[in-house]
């Protein structure tokens, strides 16, 4: 069903090749299929320096969606330096629509909450992550002064966006159920994940581990925040009577420092040829070949909201290990469809991995568990959930809200 809601939306930056407009794809992707139920998506958003123009990899092309751009984001630093600038783009993406779908936390974001209250829109905002979270585990080489503030002013910005969501009675829908704690309100619906996959993505294979050699993947950007120290630290650790590999798919080009970090790590373990640095892979064919190439996916995170990437291995059959972090025992139960460990524990996750290899009773178990989990958590799912809060009579979410939208769209499963 198609409704006449004029969308305004805002969340990740945008590129331009050719003559046609991308974003990053977990978001991309929403925007499309939501263009397909309203009348009009129009879209805004800074626009990504040449240099990181790749990670905006999918196409905004249903004719409905128009592309409203602002200047070129580097960071949120630079950002704030014109708060003005900011509030004038806030303003322009609430003039002329009906409601609003905002992805993450950007600087001011909350002002949006108090210009749609001022124009009686509805407001479905999408926390993806914790910034406070992420300024704690992942300093970013700005020196300590300028990093307690950014940390304070993190801490700011949490608190208004709470405070300003009350104003607007707008809904919150939070990727983990740690960040709907955080953000809790009548109006939030904690996900134990949203995901781009979609159900055209599955993959169904009986098991893993079966090859000459493991190779274990773990899937991100390249930055302190991920734990890969700790992954690489417990290599040697496994026990295996195969060759083991671990191959590094993300992107490093932000976090050059991390990189070279990681490289002498790898050459004082004498790893060098255990590690494979795969770089970047898009979303869809590349990365699903990634996946299928490998054994099991490791993600040994210090801090996190509820990663795709646990959705994205699960789907396509492969067993999981991962930190005790942020929303990810909310999506992964430990044992049944994945393998928790503690963060900064090289042990544990060198234990974890040759449990994988050497049961294959438990790694089976998770490979079918894992992908009925998930079938709940495809990104028609998370469309669905969020046209019902942009349409929905005004009122507070129900206990089981969440579930209630996967059974009457047909989703199946359980959380």
């Amino acid at each position: 069903m198609v409704s006449d809601l004029i969308l305004g939306t805002c969340g990740n930056p945008l590129a331009q090749r050719g003559g046609k407009w991308y974003t990053h794809h977990s978001y991309g992707t929403i925007v499309e299929l939501i263009a397909h139920r309203v009348q009009q998506v129009m879209c805004h958003g800074p626009v990504l320096p040449d240099a990181s123009a790749h990670k905006a990899d999918c196409e905004l092309s249903q004719p409905n969606i128009t592309v409203h751009q602002w200047g070129t984001w580097y960071n949120t630093l630079r950002a704030l330096k014109r708060p003005d600038l900011l509030l004038r783009h806030y303003w322009k993406v609430t003039k002329g629509c009906d409601a609003l779908f905002i992805r993450g936390t950007h600087p001011l974001s909350w002002s949006l909450h108090w210009l749609a209250r001022a124009r009686g829109q509805r407001v479905v905002h999408w926390i993806a992550a914790d910034s406070v979270q992420i300024m704690r585990t992942d300093p970013r080489g700005y020196g300590r002064l300028v990093e307690r503030l950014g940390l304070c002013f993190a801490y700011f910005e949490r608190a208004m966006i709470r405070l300003a969501a009350r104003v607007s009675r707008g809904y919150f829908v939070t990727s983990g159920l740690q960040l709907a704690e955080i953000f809790h309100s009548k109006r939030t619906v904690g996900c134990p994940s949203s995901s781009t996959t979609s159900e055209k993505d599955f993959l169904v294979r009986e098991d893993t581990c079966i090859g000459p050699s493991v190779r274990i993947l773990f899937l991100g950007f390249i930055r302190a925040e991920k734990g890969i120290e700790y992954l690489l630290r417990a290599l040697p650790h496994v026990e295996s009577d195969r060759p083991v590999i671990l191959a590094l798919v993300g992107g490093w080009d932000q976090f050059p420092e991390e990189r070279e970090r990681l490289l002498r790590i790898i050459e004082e373990l004498g790893i060098e040829e255990k590690v494979v640095w795969e770089g970047y892979a898009k979303f869809g064919a590349d990365l699903f070949a990634q996946i299928d190439r490998s054994d099991m996916l490791v993600l040994p995170s210090l801090s996190e909201g509820t990663p795709h990437v646990l959705i994205e291995a699960r789907a396509r059959s492969l067993p999981i290990i991962a930190s005790r972090v942020g929303g990810i025992p909310g999506s992964v139960t430990d044992g049944e469809d994945g393998l928790l460990v503690p963060p900064r524990d090289p042990t544990a996750i060198a234990q974890a991995i040759s449990r994988v290899i050497g049961d294959q009773e438990l790694r089976q178990r998770l490979i079918r568990q894992g992908r009925e989990r998930v079938r709940m958590l495809t990104i028609e799912w998370f469309v669905d959930l969020v046209m019902d809060l942009l349409t929905r009579p005004d009122s507070d979410i129900p206990v089981d809200y969440a579930e209630t939208i996967a059974r009457t769209n047909g989703r199946g499963g359980g959380m």
